[in-house]
C-alpha cells in the first residue's frame, strides 16, 4: 500500500484511499478472479484497478456507498477483461464467457425483480457496463468515457447497441410468454 500512497499527494487523499483499500480490496480480488481465474493475473488486475482509482480518487466522494462500489467493480471488471483479452491474444473476446459471468451474478443478485432488469442482464457486457454507469450510477457520457478509455461517441453508440439489444431481448421473451 505504501507505493499506492507515495503517488498521492493531499494528506485527506492518502486517508481517503487507505479506506478505499482497506474496504474493497477484497471484492476486487474477487471480481477479477470471477473473469480471469488465476489468482496472479487477478493481483495484477486489482493492482492496476487501484493505480486507476488514483488517477479518478476526485470523483469519490463517499467510500461505503453503493455508487463507489459500482464504480470500483467496473474498473475491476474492465482491467480483468482486458487483462483476459491480452492473455488469449485474440482481437476479440468470447462474450459468451462473460455473458455467463453476468447471467451467473444476476441469478444471485436480488435486485433484478423484473423481466426488464433481467433482460438488462443479459446485455453483451460491454453494453451492461455503459449501461450500468449511465443509469445506475448517474455518470455522464464524459465521464463514462474516461472512466472506460473510449470516446464519447462511442459511449453514446454502445448505449443505443444496448437499447436496440435490450429491445431484442425483451421481445424474444415476451413471444416465449405468449
Amino acid at each position: 500500500m505504501l507505493l499506492y500512497l507515495a503517488l498521492i499527494d493531499t494528506p485527506e487523499n492518502k486517508s481517503k484511499f487507505e479506506q478505499i483499500y482497506r474496504t474493497y480490496e477484497q471484492t476486487m480480488f474477487y471480481v477479477a478472479n470471477r473473469i480471469l481465474k488465476d489468482a496472479y493475473l487477478s493481483e495484477d488486475a486489482v493492482h492496476q484497478a487501484f493505480l486507476r482509482i488514483i488517477d479518478n480518487l476526485e470523483k469519490i466522494e463517499e467510500i461505503n456507498c453503493h455508487k463507489t462500489k459500482g464504480f470500483i467493480v467496473i474498473i475491476t471488471e474492465n482491467i480483468a477483461i482486458d487483462l483476459y483479452r491480452k492473455r488469449k491474444k485474440e482481437a476479440c473476446i468470447s462474450f459468451d464467457e462473460i455473458e455467463l459471468y453476468v447471467e451467473d451474478t444476476a441469478n444471485i443478485d436480488p435486485m433484478f425483480e423484473n423481466e426488464i432488469e433481467q433482460a438488462i442482464a443479459k446485455l453483451p457486457v460491454n453494453y451492461l457496463t455503459v449501461f450500468k454507469l449511465k443509469y445506475s450510477h448517474g455518470y455522464s457520457d464524459r465521464e463514462i468515457s474516461e472512466l472506460l478509455h473510449i470516446t464519447e461517441a462511442n459511449v453514446r453508440k454502445r448505449i443505443e447497441r444496448g437499447k436496440n439489444k435490450l429491445m431484442e431481448i425483451l421481445s424474444k421473451e415476451g413471444e416465449i410468454l405468449k
